[in-house]
């Protein structure tokens, strides 16, 4: 099977997905931390330096420089395996992005119960909210500055440039808009992470760290709408 194709039959697929019982069961019991933005901004590095267990997704998309299969993601393109695992409601969630690729989680890889972390997309949160999990809990990840995050991801090809700018210029909007979502700028991994463990456990960071990450989430905006 042709990727083309199998990007065609997981998008019917997706408008009336529902996991399989047993999958609905598990998540009763499982908390979801979800990393959010563009890539770049350090949202791997920060899930691992949390320590907070970390649930990889299947993507379709090919590696981007530095990262490891397994490690940041599970790189598909077996089509019909996985084909095979949504027409069985293995899969928890799944979603086509703008960029016309596969992202999903199976079952097998959250916990039996408890906390844990994971990279999601924007455009997936509210499927994630309708699937009965004990809590999900949107962070919103924010590079120190456009300038270093250009830096960050000034070697990638002109197509995945391009890609991240459009997952930017998505995420952002739907963030801002939405109340429930905590900002944390990633300026300094420590610091960051500091941020991070105090969501998770419901307190609030410090006020300047807060206004500083939305601040800079509204320049981001102001910046790519220049692009």
């Amino acid at each position: 099977m042709q990727k083309t194709e199998f990007i065609q039959w997981a998008t019917q697929l997706a408008i009336n997905y529902k996991p399989a019982a047993d999958v609905l069961e598990k998540l009763k019991h499982v908390r979801v931390i979800s990393f959010v933005g563009p890539t770049g901004v350090g949202k791997t590095t920060l899930i691992h330096a949390s320590g907070l267990p970390y649930v990889l997704s299947d993507v379709t998309r090919d590696k981007r420089e530095g990262e490891k299969d397994d490690h940041d993601y599970h790189f598909k393109n077996n089509y019909e395996e996985i084909l095979a695992d949504i027409k069985q409601g293995q899969y928890v969630q799944f979603v086509i992005n703008t960029n016309h690729e596969f992202y999903g989680t199976r079952a097998n890889q959250y916990p039996d119960g408890g906390v844990c972390a994971m990279a999601i997309i924007a455009k997936a949160i509210p499927q994630f909210r309708t699937l009965g999990f004990a809590d999900i809990l949107p962070i919103y990840i924010l590079p120190p500055s456009y300038v270093e995050w250009m830096h960050r991801i000034g070697s990638a090809r002109s197509s995945d440039l391009e890609a991240r700018f459009t997952e930017a210029r998505e995420s952002l909007p739907i963030a801002l808009a939405d109340p429930t979502y905590h900002f944390v700028l990633n300026d300094n991994i420590e610091d960051a992470v500091d941020d991070i463990k105090l969501i998770a456990e419901g307190k609030p960071i410090a006020e300047h760290r807060d206004f500083l990450a939305r601040q800079t989430a509204e320049l981001l905006i102001g910046r790519l709408g220049e692009i």
